[in-house]
């Protein structure tokens, strides 16, 4: 008999999401993590935002990722005594006149309009913190305090701290799977773009983008909701702390704060903005992006004891939750995967066991 329904490999927000609702479901599960003090999901301004985008598109399915989303983090919260979820205000600023003929013609659709705040736009920001004159709306968005929950959720798992080979310390029998000599039913890779180095996930074709955040500290307070104009600024418990990103660079793929791009979300910032900063934190990690920026869950096509859930991207918080009640459903009723979301589909014939 395994001791573990499931072990879980990394604490991050997919992790974290699938083995909150793995136990909720009454499953035993063992997580075990490295703890990295930088990864993508501990540094991620953890932004829901239903409008994004130049063509400002309504987020895929935000009508039915969010309220879960909102539901999930709630549950999450009572049970922690912790606060992390915040459904704040979001400002969107143009950057051109042609965004503002955009805007102007998504305002024919119902559904575009739902997602948007009542405040006109020379109410946006105001005249000593920021230029609005260029235009902009605010829409109803939500942030999740990702450190936060993580660290919460961490206190509601059995967790441990240690770094796992693949090829050293896991092991497949009829029965169970083994990792590090615990015994499970599954073992599930949540390892984000560590990924990419799995031995049986190689098929998987991660598009990795590294992204640089800035932590400012300003001189006066600045309104708590999060702010867009080709980069985001996105608000701590302080209000005098913000956070400012992100780069996207997709061929140094490595946790090195790069100085270069740091500058250019400054510049971004200062062309609108007017309270003045100081930069407090410089941080950098690659986000686990594969094709379209949609989860991939499922198994191995060969060990069918070993899964995966990755891939959620920048839209982690919005997605993580939803995918995750999906892919519990599937690890503990046995119901297929979506074929749009099952990481085999992009394994061929003759790939590594």
């Amino acid at each position: 008999m395994a001791a573990f329904d499931v072990v879980i490999i990394g604490q991050g927000l997919a992790g974290t999401n699938l083995a909150l609702h793995l136990q909720a479901a009454g499953q035993r599960v063992l997580v075990l993590d490295s703890g990295k003090p930088v990864t993508a999901s501990k540094i991620a301004a953890g932004l829901m935002t239903p409008i994004t985008g130049q063509r400002l598109t309504v987020s895929w399915r935000v009508d039915e990722f969010l309220p879960y989303a909102r539901s999930f983090y709630g549950q999450i919260e009572d049970q922690s005594q912790r606060s992390f979820f915040h459904d704040r205000k979001a400002v969107r600023l143009f950057t051109k006149e042609a965004e503002q003929a955009v805007f102007e013609k998504r305002r024919a659709d119902p559904k575009f309009c739902a997602h948007l705040s009542d405040e006109a736009v020379d109410a946006l920001l105001p005249e000593n913190v920021a230029d609005t004159s260029g235009g902009g709306f605010s829409m109803k968005a939500a942030q999740l305090d990702v450190a936060a929950f993580l660290d919460a959720a961490r206190g509601l798992l059995t967790v441990e701290q240690t770094t796992v080979d693949w090829h050293r310390d896991v092991f497949y029998d009829a029965d169970a799977v083994s990792v590090l000599g615990h015994a499970a039913r599954y073992v599930v890779s949540c390892e984000g773009y560590g990924a990419a180095a799995n031995p049986y996930f190689g098929f998987v074709p991660f598009n990795g983008a590294k992204g640089d955040i800035l932590t400012l500290r300003f001189d006066a307070p600045v309104p708590a909701y999060s702010l867009h104009r080709g980069m985001w600024l996105a608000p701590t418990e302080d209000p005098f702390v913000f956070r400012l990103g992100a780069s996207y660079d997709w061929a140094q793929l490595d946790d090195v704060p790069d100085a270069a791009a740091g500058l250019v979300l400054e510049e971004k910032l200062k062309s609108f903005f007017h309270v003045p900063y100081e930069v407090i934190n410089h941080e950098a990690a690659v986000r686990p992006i594969v094709k379209e920026s949609k989860a991939l869950i499922g198994f191995h096509p060969t060990h069918s004891q070993l899964g995966f859930f990755n891939a959620l991207g920048s839209k982690g918080s919005l997605h993580g939750p939803w995918f995750a009640h999906l892919f519990c459903e599937c690890l503990v009723t046995g119901s297929p995967v979506p074929a749009e979301f099952d990481v085999q589909q992009y394994a061929k014939p003759g790939d590594p066991a």
